[in-house]
Parts: C-alpha cells; sequence; structure tokens
C-alpha cells in the first residue's frame, strides 16, 4: 500500500490523512524515496530540495494530525515550485545563471501563493526547473539541468516553461506543483504529459514574489493529477472559496473548428472527433462555432511583435546588460525582439488585441465555454530542433495554440482525452467565470474517465 500512495491524487492522499492511514512523515519520506530512486534525467525536474524545512513543516502537520486540527484536505501533502516563485531564505532564480548571480545573497520573504500554501498545511518540497526566465514553450535551457519529456522513452521537449513542474507531478515526486502561465507556460507541459493544467483568470492569483515576465499576462496556475485536484489547489492559492456544481444540463459549449487542427495528424482528429461525440452521447450541448479572430491575434502577434517580448525586455534589460553571455541564446534572442519594438508599436498591438478581444467575447452571448484541442502537435524530438531556427518554428507553433487565452483573458483548463497520451483538450469561458468553468471541467472529467 505504501508503495502505492505517491501515485494517488492530492485528495486521495489527504484523505488517508484524514483517516490517519498514514501520517505527514512518512508521506514525506515516500515522495522523498521517489525522488532519490528516480533515474538522473528525472532529477532534473528538480533544482533545488527543502528538505529540512519540509520535514520541518511535516511535523506540525503531524501534531495537527493528531489532534484532529488539520488545516485543510492538503494539510501534510509535499508540493513543487517553479522556480520563479521566491520561498523564505531561497530566492527565486528563474532557471538562470545571471538571475542566480544577481539574486543569490538577496533575502526574500515568502511569495504570496507560498503564504497561502503554507496556512492550508501544504508542504514545500522541490523548487522545480523552468526554460530561463520562464521564456519559451518548449521546455529547453542551456543555462540549467532541464528533464525529457518524462511520458516517452526518446528524448522529447519536456514543454515549457513550468517543465520542472508537470515532470514532477507525472513522475510521482510531488502529487501536485505549481507554475505560471503567460502564454501557456502551464497548458503546454501539462498536455505533454497528460496532466490538468489549469491557468486561472488575470489577478485572480496574486503574483507578488514571483519573478515577472510580463505583468500584462503572468498568471500563477496549478498542474495536478485531477479537476478536484486543482480545483482545491486553486481555491487555497486564491482564497476564492469555489465550490463546484452540477453545470451540464444548463451549459452550452462551441467546439471552435478552425484553430488548433492544422497539424493534428488524421489520427488524432479522430480520437478528438469520437470524444466531442462522447460528450454528445452524455448530454453536453455542443455546437461548432469559428473564431477567426484567434488566428488574427497571432497573426498580429508574428507579423507586428509580441507584448510580452516587449514588456519582458523592458523589465529585465538593465539585468541582461550586466550578462548577456549568461543567457539561454534562444531567450535571448526573444528578448531582442522585444528590444526592437518601440512605444507606439507595443499599444496600436495592444489596441487591436482589445478589440479582438470584444468581437470574441460575442460569442458568450450564445455558448458557456469553448472547447478545442490544446496543441495541434506532440512534443518534438529535442535532436530535431538544435538548430536555432528549428527552435523558433517548433515554440512559434506551440505558443500559437495557447497564447490566446492569455490574450484575451480567458480562464483556461487543459485536459488528457485519455491517460498517458499526449493529445489534450482545453476549455475556454469568460474572464472571472473560474467557478463555472472547474464545474463543468469536472463533469467532462467523471464522463471521459469513468
Amino acid at each position: 500500500m505504501k508503495n502505492d500512495i505517491t501515485k494517488l491524487t492530492a485528495y486521495e492522499i489527504g484523505i488517508l490523512l484524514e483517516k490517519r492511514k498514514i501520517d505527514p512523515i512518512i508521506l514525506l519520506e515516500l515522495f522523498l524515496q521517489n525522488y532519490q530512486l528516480a533515474e538522473e534525467d528525472t532529477k532534473k525536474a528538480v533544482s533545488k530540495i527543502l528538505k529540512k524545512e519540509a520535514f520541518f513543516e511535516a511535523k506540525l502537520s503531524w501534531e495537527r494530525q493528531k489532534k484532529n486540527n488539520r488545516l485543510s484536505i492538503f494539510d501534510g501533502i509535499p508540493s513543487g515550485w517553479k522556480d520563479v516563485i521566491d520561498i523564505k531564505n531561497y530566492p527565486a532564480y528563474g532557471g538562470s545563471k545571471l538571475l542566480k548571480k544577481l539574486r543569490k545573497n538577496i533575502k526574500v520573504k515568502d511569495a504570496y501563493v507560498i503564504t497561502n500554501a503554507r496556512r492550508s498545511g501544504i508542504i514545500p518540497l522541490f523548487k522545480t526547473s523552468t526554460v530561463e526566465f520562464a521564456f519559451g514553450g518548449l521546455g529547453l535551457n542551456s543555462s540549467q539541468q532541464y528533464p525529457k519529456n518524462q511520458m516517452y522513452k526518446d528524448l522529447r521537449c519536456p514543454g515549457g516553461s513550468s517543465s520542472g513542474s508537470a515532470a514532477t507531478v507525472f513522475s510521482n515526486l510531488v502529487p501536485i506543483a505549481v507554475g505560471t502561465d503567460t502564454a501557456g507556460s502551464i497548458r503546454i507541459p501539462s498536455c505533454w504529459h497528460s496532466l490538468v493544467g489549469f491557468k486561472p483568470t488575470y489577478n485572480n492569483i496574486s503574483c507578488k514574489g514571483v519573478l515577472p515576465l510580463s505583468k500584462s499576462y503572468d498568471t500563477v496556475g496549478t498542474i495536478c493529477k485531477t479537476v478536484r485536484d486543482s480545483a482545491i489547489l486553486y481555491n487555497i492559492l486564491s482564497k476564492d472559496n469555489l465550490n463546484l456544481f452540477s453545470i451540464k444540463k444548463k451549459c452550452k459549449i462551441g467546439v471552435v473548428t478552425d484553430f488548433n487542427f492544422s497539424y493534428l495528424e488524421t489520427k488524432d482528429k479522430l480520437i478528438f472527433e469520437n470524444f466531442i461525440n462522447e460528450l454528445i452521447k452524455h448530454g453536453f450541448n455542443l455546437k461548432n462555432i469559428k473564431v477567426p479572430e484567434f488566428n488574427i491575434a497571432n497573426k498580429i502577434i508574428e507579423q507586428e511583435g509580441g507584448i510580452v517580448n516587449y514588456e519582458a525586455w523592458n523589465y529585465w534589460k538593465a539585468s541582461i546588460y550586466k550578462g548577456e553571455n549568461l543567457i539561454d541564446k534562444n531567450v535571448l534572442s526573444r528578448f531582442h525582439l522585444g528590444k526592437n519594438m518601440n512605444d507606439k508599436v507595443f499599444l496600436d498591438i495592444k489596441y487591436k488585441i482589445n478589440i479582438l478581444k470584444k468581437k470574441i467575447y460575442n460569442n458568450f452571448d450564445s455558448i458557456d465555454f469553448m472547447i478545442l484541442p490544446t496543441i495541434s502537435i506532440k512534443a518534438p524530438e529535442i535532436k530535431k530542433i538544435t538548430d536555432h531556427k528549428r527552435y523558433i518554428f517548433y515554440n512559434n507553433l506551440v505558443l500559437s495554440s495557447t497564447r490566446v487565452a492569455n490574450l484575451f483573458n480567458f480562464p483556461a483548463i487543459t485536459m488528457p482525452i485519455k491517460k498517458n497520451y499526449w493529445l489534450s483538450f482545453s476549455v475556454f469561458c469568460k474572464e472571472k467565470k473560474d467557478e463555472i468553468l472547474l464545474s463543468v471541467a469536472q463533469e467532462i472529467e467523471n464522463v471521459i474517465y469513468d
């Protein structure tokens, strides 16, 4: 039984803790044992082990357990945290040699999300690896060790930028992890690891204490094994106190047919179509829709420049000038795209995106949700993208699939269509409707994994 506990969802483990079938100290030891026994590549998902602090927190959780005074269902659950999030005495390095050099001696407090997690008894165990500056969708980083995709035997991209967070959950090093999502950085690695990745509405979870990339779009979110775990963790981090409810009979879902299908192989198109038909059989109200504004928005970004690039450069340029030679070349090239944009172009792009947003939101007069494939390609082999031009092609390809949720401030959740397979679907809805999004996601999960 003990060997199987680490394969369970966080909620299932929480129930065992609640019933005193296991205590938090033994639980922590089991997850650390998983790490010790893991392959060297898997260990690269972890950039720092907070072992001493974790055992201290586990002992406190055990005392609460004995007194029937647990702080939440996740009290005593070990967790992973993307290394863009400050933890007391452990400043975030953002997967960067340069940032480590600049930040290693500064004193930091717990980020807002860490504080909230501790108040519910969640134990920060690992800092997880990331693309440098959290600036890339494929998960590669020449400035820091990073894991390959854990779902494949061959060397494939883990997805980024929250690569370590997804790899640790998939590999049962922790049951839950936290990342950030600026253009898909939670949803891409979650998709490629057959996990549930949730990007909430912008600013629903505070980014205080999180290294910024783009202050217009940076979002803290979750990587878990189930929707239920995602909802519980989101509640803890955001203090939103959501309650999932039955919504299937009332909701109308638009299947977006003109986006994220172009690169899908025929067999994967068929898998997606069968998934949609299965939802219809189970009483979901679906209809096909087109959202041309998604493709228009991507063309604007590709032709005129990215808001993220501009904001990233203008926030980090003083640091970059202190050590450009220390930065991953692919990341540096993306910073330089922002460097070459002027204020007028930036403001013009933002204006055009806002116009598109108003048009897109008109769709929600007749539907409640949009559903579509998360990404249209499986994780590419790392050896095929060592060339800079090929890296740019694939990086743009995956980000163009996911960035629309950030550009238009949709809360977005990605879920695997079937377990241990890369093809996932995403559900979007209007901003500030996170509760109904998680509710419908829970009902879809109940259908497809029943």
